[in-house]
């Protein structure tokens, strides 16, 4: 038996097919790193937030030939209000903290202070020209603590009103609206003293990426931690990942790594799998019927249902020896696209089950996905090898196969958004083991033990039907 998979597998391995496969995978993973790399370039380039409302030679052209009057200050003090704030702005560089202070909060202060003038409220104008004259000092002067502490001062006035309105109200729903309210603004104070503590000026690496991103995650953290919505778990748990970022300063978001490849692994070369091994499994068996080779094969002193086994056993082996190939060659052009460094950095998942982060390593990471797209990858190409050996035609049993795992999609979808219960008793909806990881769950409400058994079933009757049909083929006519 050990001798007839070797011999299998040395034919696999041979085969023009193989090489050309090869030779592709080589040219495919150059072309993914490549993408990656000039992903990486473009990222590494400062981040510069589009400000410009207007066309600003539209807006001077405009302030030149409007007069404000109170019919259009609305209209006036915008344009004039961008004006300004370009005008300031324009002497830093447009990726720098300076100018985003100067396009936001200078320019929404001076509209108001604007609008108060041609209202004629000078009371009120003054109030604004007081602020907008601290905020130009403070950006001049490169103090953005300024800016944290007016943020925590306003936060903690929100905190106090909203808890007041709470201690107030007996209705249910508006104590919970409250709650969620009291719960964002001291999560950003939160960031904002973490700013201050680890003296984080405004900028747009990766740990201000993550505190903008908590920042704009916190109403779907706080619908989940109070109003117990969980269509908003996934905000929960990017939260959490983008705190592990501001607590321990690794840049696990980076995804134009080697790393980051890595972790995406079968997400990027899962295709490029199946269809080799499909192509290989579609043919193992038809081949020799179609050249003829078949008799020489049988009239070897081995039952045929050895001969057939060491065919599957060879097609199941060469899942993971491409795969394995696939993930030497990655890691080695990886490393000279990218360097090995980002492999020190921890994947990191959240624990549906025990509510937590964890840490794990990216080897450690990979083993876990192979092991749980497995069981995928062997049902389709059992499916490739089973039609092979009862069509005797490689193309209907390629042609098939590929043909199942479109109607996957159509099944899956059926199953989810109109819960046809029957079709969770279909391979297609029980084959995703990787949602069981880190305490997941099925899409499609089925557990884990009914997965393996619906998964084992539909194998077991590929495999019976398989070995049925070839031990009765007649191979006199070949």
């Amino acid at each position: 038996m050990i001798r007839l998979i070797k011999n299998e597998l040395f034919r696999i391995m041979h085969k023009k097919s193989t090489i050309i496969f090869l030779i592709i995978a080589l040219i495919y993973i150059l072309l993914t790193n490549i993408i990656y790399k000039k992903s990486d370039m473009l990222n590494s380039l400062n981040y510069v937030t589009d400000y410009y409302y207007y066309d600003i030679e539209t807006a001077k052209e405009y302030l030149n030939e409007t007069a404000p009057t109170i019919e259009n200050a609305l209209e006036y003090a915008e344009y004039k209000s961008f004006v300004d704030a370009y005008n300031l702005a324009i002497n830093y560089k447009e990726e720098s903290w300076q100018y985003k202070k100067y396009m936001e909060e200078y320019k929404n202060i001076d509209n108001n202070y604007i609008f108060a003038t041609i209202n004629n409220d000078f009371e009120e104008a003054n109030k604004y020209k007081v602020i907008l004259d601290e905020i130009k000092e403070n950006i001049d002067n490169n103090d953005w603590h300024y800016f944290v502490n007016n943020k925590i001062n306003e936060l903690k006035e929100d905190k106090q009103l909203y808890t007041e309105l709470m201690a107030e109200n007996k209705n249910n729903e508006e104590i919970i609206y409250y709650q969620k309210e009291i719960l964002k603004a001291e999560e950003e104070i939160k960031l904002n003293e973490y700013r201050l503590k680890e003296d984080i000026c405004y900028g747009n690496d990766y740990i201000n990426t993550a505190i903008a991103e908590i920042k704009n995650l916190l109403f779907g953290y706080a619908e989940y931690t109070i109003g117990k919505n969980s269509d908003y778990e996934e905000d929960f748990i990017t939260y959490n990942k983008n705190q592990y970022i501001l607590q321990e300063k690794e840049d696990i978001n980076n995804r134009q790594t080697l790393r980051g490849i890595l972790i995406n692994f079968f997400g990027e070369y899962s295709f490029l799998i199946l269809v080799f091994v499909i192509m290989i499994a579609g043919g193992l068996v038809s081949e020799e019927f179609n050249k003829g080779t078949i008799k020489s094969l049988l009239i070897i002193p081995k039952k045929r249902e050895k001969i057939l086994l060491a065919k599957y056993i060879s097609a199941i082996l060469f899942i993971p020896l491409v795969i394995l190939i696939l993930f030497i060659v990655q890691f080695l052009i990886g490393g000279i696209f990218f360097g090995y460094s980002s492999l020190n950095i921890p994947v990191i998942v959240y624990n549906l089950a025990e509510k937590q982060i964890e840490t794990i390593n990216v080897f450690k990471y990979f083993g876990l996905y192979f092991i749980t797209s497995f069981p995928k990858i062997l049902l389709l190409t059992t499916l490739a090898f089973a039609c092979s050996v009862i069509l005797n035609n490689t193309a209907f049993a390629i042609a098939l196969t590929f043909c199942g795992i479109i109607a996957s999609d159509l099944i899956n979808s059926f199953a989810l958004f109109y819960e046809v219960k029957i079709l969770n008793y279909f391979v297609t909806t029980n084959w995703n083991f990787s949602e069981f990881l880190f305490g997941g769950t099925s899409t499609y409400g089925n557990s884990l033990t009914h997965s393996i058994i619906v998964c084992l079933m539909y194998l077991v009757i590929m495999i019976i039907a398989m070995f049925i049909v070839f031990k009765k083929k007649d191979v006199k006519n070949v």
